[in-house]
C-alpha cells in the first residue's frame, strides 16, 4: 500500500475516533480530504461505514478534477517516462 495512504486512512481513523463516530464531523472531515486532493485514498478501506462510503462517493465525485493520485504534483515528461 502505498505510504500516503497509509497516512491519510490513519488520520482520518484518528479524527474519526477524536469525533466520537459524529457524522457531522466525520463529513467535515470528509469534505478537507476532498479539497485536499486526498479522498481518493479512502475508497475501499475496510473499517467505513455504509454512511461514510455514500460521503467518500458524494465527495469524489464532486470534487474529482481535484484530487491528486499517488501524491503526483507535476505531469510525467519524456525525460520520465520509461519507454520499451
Amino acid at each position: 500500500m502505498n505510504i500516503l495512504v497509509k497516512r491519510t486512512r490513519i488520520k482520518y481513523r484518528n479524527a474519526r475516533e477524536r469525533a466520537c463516530y459524529n457524522i457531522m464531523d466525520i463529513e467535515y472531515h470528509l469534505k478537507t480530504l476532498a479539497c485536499d486532493g486526498l479522498i481518493w485514498c479512502l475508497q475501499e478501506m475496510p473499517d467505513t461505514s455504509q454512511a461514510e462510503e455514500i460521503l467518500i462517493s458524494h465527495y469524489l465525485h464532486k470534487y474529482r478534477e481535484i484530487q491528486v493520485y499517488d501524491d503526483i504534483y507535476e505531469p510525467q515528461t519524456p525525460s520520465t517516462t520509461a519507454t520499451y
